[in-house]
């Protein structure tokens, strides 16, 4: 008996196909001396190009558990994510975000009949990967003393994230701004578990970070440019 229940948390974690890319936004802020750019804008749905990306290709192909250059890896597989959701989930993320940094009057995601403008881009990376953790993996076998006891574990990882071809058009189709590409890449310890469902969690959480300095990038490369 007492071996069923040692089994079943790895039968339910087994379970566990579907992951979500979010993240709290209830902690954002910015100073009430900072203006919002005077225009309603929609934030379309970002054009997903990863799999012309080779460096995603791995992606698409493996699962979470994988082995990178012969080294036994995390990756954020896209096997766990639904299907057709990824470029809207973080298209949805980046609406919410920009509108609790008050970067536009109000940013919408995808269409609106309300706004004047749009902004559209090209998702080319969303890619997670870090080392597996055995520590994590030995602990997890001593049941929640050894969860409580690998707690703090962390292993090396690697994130990027790129938006490309990202600009800003008036409703009518004329381009008012072009912003290029936006890439950030991450290299840090990061929290790990025993069943590679980490990496998830914290690409999540750095994109997070990404959007915070892509609402910045925004704001600072439309400072100059007068709306009526």
């Amino acid at each position: 008996m007492k071996k069923i229940f040692f089994l079943l948390p790895l039968i339910l974690m087994g379970c566990t196909i579907s992951q979500k890319i979010t993240y709290q936004t209830d902690d954002l802020s910015v100073p009430t001396s900072v203006k919002p750019i005077p225009i309603m804008v929609e934030v379309r749905i970002l054009v997903d190009n990863r799999l012309q990306v080779q460096d995603n290709k791995v992606l698409f192909s493996d699962p979470r558990n994988t082995n990178i250059n012969g080294k036994a890896s995390c990756i954020n597989s896209e096997k766990h994510y639904k299907k057709d959701t990824v470029a809207r989930e973080i298209t949805k993320l980046i609406a919410e975000h920009f509108n609790k940094l008050r970067v536009f009057s109000l940013t919408y995601y995808n269409q609106n009949s309300y706004c004047g403008y749009y902004l559209t881009g090209t998702l080319n990376s969303f890619y997670g990967e870090q080392a597996f953790s055995r520590g994590a993996m030995v602990g997890a076998q001593f049941g929640l003393i050894g969860a409580l006891a690998t707690a703090g574990i962390k292993t090396h990882g690697k994130i990027v994230i790129e938006i490309a071809d990202i600009k800003l058009y008036k409703k009518d189709g004329t381009l008012l701004k072009d912003f290029g590409n936006f890439y950030k890449e991450y290299n840090d310890d990061m929290s790990a578990d025993a069943y590679c469902w980490c990496i998830y969690r914290n690409i999540n959480e750095k994109l997070k970070d990404f959007n915070s300095h892509f609402a910045e990038k925004i704001r600072t490369d439309l400072a100059e440019i007068k709306f009526e």
